[in-house]
């Protein structure tokens, strides 16, 4: 991973402090037509895939869509059933996880209870026979660079979530391994511990420049914390791309409507031109379109399509084009979302500055569109280019 200006980042010069930490020469991590098979589910479907040297990319993806197996897979815990997979140069199909040179952090922190933090963190370190001056030396540098150093002689159940998890993520690092695969790390942390520790990782990657595979399905966390986002369905592959990409720009439908907080609201829409403007006709109304996204549904010659509407992107105005009912009202503070009921009975979330609304759930709205939405092929829900 490169710093500011596109110098690599050296972990001794860190402006953090990471002293005598050091890690190994960071690896490219490679799926290649990987394919995994439980009976007769498919969990990984042909994944094609490369994290590069020192790049963090996270999995992303609802539950049950294959990012943990890969993961495992990836780590060795679970065996292809097609496919190679890449460490590296090396081809590392048949070998052992502990020869893969990787380190893994689980959700569930799996920490030894009998075992203080000093013994859970140079548990990889005896089991490598490191001589004991060195591990006692690594061990420190690496607890001062957690602030575990005060917590060495507790027991895991003696610490918080947070702390418990930055011995696990301790006990990674002190192995110097040449990428992390970290396995919904935050989890079972509460919404602002998750908060914490996403700076903190966000921090230690940079301080280290190691490889992350970083799994969860929690799109915000993947936003912040991958400079690359892999977003996967049932299996099968979506979308790679920089977060801002993924979320100006999705490839399908499915990646649109799983992108953002609140997510892009998607309608079933039939193309109108019939009084020489094109518009999409929804329930509840119609949204009108610019030249360029009319042009390519022409060029598409398609009659309907799927439209995708940021909430963000809505505002209550009279000379609006669509008419709903507002059902639901959430004021957060900075912002306010309204969850607003189509005729048909679906719901359109619309995304308000923090200035309360006068508007509350019964009264009738009507809303307009910014900008050109997103259009989506109707049959197989691929991006429409405009």
């Amino acid at each position: 991973m490169n710093g500011q200006g596109g110098r690599p980042v050296d972990a001794r010069d860190s402006r953090i402090g990471l002293g005598e930490l050091a890690v190994a020469e960071p690896s490219r991590l490679a799926f290649e037509g990987v394919t995994k098979r439980f009976g007769d589910v498919v969990a990984v479907d042909d994944l094609t895939l490369e994290v590069e040297p020192g790049e963090s990319l996270v999995l992303l993806g609802p539950s049950g869509c294959g990012k943990s197996t890969a993961l495992r897979i990836m780590a060795g815990l679970e065996t292809p059933t097609a496919g190679v997979v890449r460490i590296g140069d090396r081809v590392v199909n048949d070998v052992d996880p502990k020869d893969r040179d990787v380190a893994m952090v689980f959700q569930s922190y799996a920490l030894y209870p009998h075992l203080n933090v000093r013994r859970n963190i140079e548990f990889p370190l005896r089991s490598r026979h490191v001589p004991a001056d060195e591990r006692d030396r690594l061990v420190a540098t690496t607890a001062q660079s957690l602030g575990l150093e005060t917590l060495l002689d507790r027991k895991p159940a003696q610490l918080s979530g947070g702390q418990r998890q930055r011995v696990a993520l301790a006990r990674a690092i002190v192995r110097h391994p040449r990428a992390f695969l970290m396995d919904e790390p935050l989890s079972n942390l509460d919404a602002r511990l998750r908060t914490e520790m996403r700076a903190e990782l966000a921090e230690l990657h940079l301080r280290l420049g190691v490889t992350v595979l970083y799994v969860t399905h929690d799109q915000v966390e993947a936003m912040t914390m991958g400079q690359r986002i892999a977003i996967l369905r049932d299996g099968a592959l979506q979308q790679v791309d920089a977060p801002r990409t993924v979320h100006d720009r999705p490839a399908n439908a499915f990646v649109a409507g799983f992108i953002g907080s609140p997510p892009m609201n998607i309608l079933a829409g039939r193309v109108d031109t019939t009084d020489g403007t094109a518009e999409v006709v929804v329930d509840g109304g119609s949204i009108p379109l610019g030249p360029a996204a009319a042009a390519a549904l022409r060029q598409r010659g398609l009659p309907d399509v799927t439209v995708g509407v940021r909430p963000e992107h809505l505002r209550a105005d009279p000379a609006g084009t669509l008419k709903v009912t507002v059902a639901l009202a959430e004021y957060l503070g900075h912002e306010q979302h309204l969850g607003c009921r189509l005729p048909g009975g679906g719901l359109l979330t619309v995304r308000l500055p923090g200035t309360r609304s006068a508007l509350g759930p019964g009264d009738a709205v009507t809303l307009a569109v910014e900008g050109d939405p997103h259009l989506f092929d109707p049959v197989d829900g691929n991006r429409i280019d405009v």
